[in-house]
């Protein structure tokens, strides 16, 4: 088997004890897409991280219909 560029950006991917597939801000690019493809076809929740720290959850188009549904709003 041979190492490609999609395989180096999904080593970029850590998954965390809560399930949540993280991505640090500095490598979001290389990584975008494996972090879709995670999230969106296994079923996981995505986030970036900056210094270790949560700054944006991605989730599916469902998921966030959901949560609308529920009442669950923006803040501001």
């Amino acid at each position: 088997m041979s190492y490609t560029l999609a395989m180096a950006a999904e080593d970029k991917l850590q998954h965390a004890e809560d399930g949540v597939v993280e991505v640090g801000m500095t490598d979001a690019r290389a990584a975008l897409t494996a972090l879709v493809r995670e999230v969106r076809y296994g079923g996981k929740t995505g986030a970036f991280t900056e210094r270790g720290t949560r700054q944006v959850v991605l989730v599916t188009p469902e998921f966030y219909e959901r949560a609308l549904a529920l009442g669950a709003g923006t803040k501001g």
